[in-house]
Formats: structure tokens, sequence, C-alpha cells
């Protein structure tokens, strides 16, 4: 009797640890992030660790091409992503039920050709801008020419691809180009930065997480979100040389601005910006891109931000 009673206890004690280790385990996210500025706070919280302090397993994809994040989004290998605004309303029209969740670092910056003058950019007829049509770059291109006034003169060159846009500005076949980050930098070691989203007051960044994710995985969201605001902290606290090669190797910043460029003020993770937000539904509307949206509210879950 005693000795299946101790048994008996030695079986409780090893379930009870197994069951501990099961609850202990990780739980998962796999993120998207575009190869910009955007994503460093997401890099960051996986390289110092951040994520594995709030109990996370977060495998993070580097993203080039938005058709490519796109694709894993709605095929399910992605929980969430870094977007813009034009993305959650075709996603939308389309039936993909995704929500903002936050808003992200994203400046959209139209830069000359190089060694062209602010003067002379405006002097000239037309102006060519490099751009990948019906995007936010599309959309930071007109807002950009019509605070500037040259709508009238500005002609659209589509060039998808952001490198051979890079390339072609750089040997001055085009006026202008319009980039994000790092590479509007890359491109203002030559050329002068003309406008930016940011100048008239435009955020259209966001994170965006498919809506079956924010109901089973609410937890994991909120501690992703706890790693992120950890990460900025880090951002703003210590000097770029300490973790620009793993921006070098993971983002595919250029090593020739090492010695130049000067990283954001980070903000801690912030609901998306309703008055962008209302300006890109217009301008969207206006191209006929999309019709009636279901708002602001309807298309942001505002839990998992403080």
């Amino acid at each position: 009797m005693k000795k299946n009673l101790s048994l008996f206890l030695v079986l409780v004690l090893v379930l009870s640890i197994l069951s501990g280790c099961k609850q202990q385990e990780p739980e998962k996210l796999t993120l998207g992030v575009m190869a910009d500025v955007g994503a460093v706070p997401f890099i960051m919280a996986g390289e110092q660790g951040f994520f594995e302090k709030q109990g996370l397993d977060v495998e993070i994809q580097v993203f080039r091409s938005a058709l490519d994040r796109d694709a894993a989004l709605q095929t399910g290998a992605l929980d969430g992503a870094m977007a813009d605004m034009l993305t959650i309303f075709f996603y939308e029209r389309s039936g993909f039920d995704v929500k903002m969740t936050s808003e992200t670092y994203g400046d959209y910056i139209m830069v000359t050709a190089p060694e062209m003058a602010t003067e002379a950019f405006l002097g000239t007829d037309p102006i060519q801008i490099g751009l990948s049509s019906n995007t936010v770059i599309d959309f930071a291109t007109e807002q950009i020419a019509s605070s500037l006034d040259f709508n009238n003169r500005l002609e659209k060159v589509a060039i998808p691809q952001m490198p051979v846009r890079l390339q072609l500005l750089g040997s001055g076949e085009l006026t202008g180009a319009t980039l994000p980050d790092p590479l509007a930098s890359a491109a203002m070691l030559s050329g002068t930065r003309i406008g930016a989203t940011s100048d008239m007051g435009l955020y259209p960044g966001i994170f965006i997480m498919n809506a079956s994710v924010l109901e089973e995985k609410a937890d994991a969201v909120s501690k992703m979100y706890a790693a992120y605001n950890e990460a900025v902290d880090y951002l703003n606290t210590t000097d770029m040389e300490t973790f620009f090669p793993v921006l070098e190797a993971q983002l595919g910043f250029p090593e020739a601005l090492k010695a130049t460029y000067v990283m954001p003020v980070y903000e801690k993770a912030a609901l998306p910006d309703e008055y962008t937000f209302d300006v890109t539904q217009s301008w969207m509307q206006d191209k006929a891109l999309i019709a009636e949206t279901s708002g602001f509210e309807a298309l942001t879950d505002s839990r998992f931000i403080e």
C-alpha cells in the first residue's frame, strides 16, 4: 500500500512539473516589417531580448516588397505587419479582416537629383518624380506637390522597385523621387530634401493585425507592445554606433549613412493618426480606389495602447 502511494505521489509530481513547463512555453507571434526606419524598434526588441523578457517567442520577417508582405499576411503566415493607411482601406475593400493597432514611424520624403538646389527643382517643367503608383509613395508625392504648388507640373514616373528608383535618381534621370528612410537619407547625401509627409502633419505608417489573432492572442499582443516600448527607451538612450551593425545586417541600412545618419526620436506605441486617416480616405476616394469605408473606429483596435 505504501509503495503504491509513493508511486502515486511521484506520478503527481511529474505531471505537475510537465504541466508547469507547458504553461511556461512562450507565446508565439510572427510579425512582418518593412526594411525601413519604422522597423527598428521591432528589430531591437528582438535583439535586446525584450520580447523574450515578456514571455514571447517572436519571429520577425523583413520584407522589401509590400506585395510579398501582403501575400504573407493574407495566407496566414503573419499575425501582424507594418503597413500604411492605404493598405487598411484596400484590405477592407477586399474583405480581408484586419485592424490597425498602432502607428509606426514612417516619413516619406521627396529628394532631388544630385547637386540640384531647391530653386532649380521648383523651376523645372515638368518635374519628374519617381514613385510607385497607387501607393503611400504616390499619396505622399501628391501631398508634397500640392503643398509646394507644383501639382500642375508634376509628372509621375512609375518605378515600383525602390533601389531602381534610387539608382535613376542618382544618375540624374529623374528630377526627384519620393522615398522612405533610410533610402531618402542616402539620396540626401548628394540631393536636396524638398518635403515630407511629416512636414504636413501626416503620419501614414501603421501596424495592422489579423482580427482573429487579436481575439485569440490578445495577451501576446499586449506583451508585444510592452517590449516595443522598452525598445523605444533603449533606442532613445543608446548611441547609434552600438546597434547600427544590426540595422545594416537585418534591414539593409547603407553603410555610408553610419557617420551622418540621425536616428529619429521614437515614441512609444500610440494609436494611428485620425487626421491622416481622413486625408488618406479622401485621396483614395477621389482616385476612385475605394468607395465608402467603415471609418476610423471600426478599423482600429485600441485595446493595446495605454
